[in-house]
């Protein structure tokens, strides 16, 4: 995995073929999969913080952004899956 990565960023050190097409689609499934899965806990972290009386000026800061963005981004992820804030 490590070898896989490391060519997909091109720092191949010539001991490691690079990706073959099937490698590379496979290693962009798998990047998909663990995206969507980051930010389902990442939201669920936002909920936890807020069920937990956190302001959406301190989420932000631990997300490293304003409240705002915070707020906004939550709330989008919330209306694509169907769900209400």
């Amino acid at each position: 995995m490590r070898d896989a990565l490391a060519a997909m960023a091109g720092e191949n050190d010539g001991n490691s073929p690079p990706l073959s097409q099937e490698e590379a689609l496979e290693m962009l499934a798998l990047s998909e999969v663990v995206i969507r899965k980051a930010g389902y806990g990442r939201q669920s972290m936002v909920r936890s913080a807020r069920n937990a009386g956190a302001s959406w000026t301190l989420i932000g800061s631990a997300l490293g952004s304003s409240k705002q963005a915070a707020w906004e981004s939550h709330s989008r992820w919330l209306e694509e899956q169907g769900l209400s804030s």
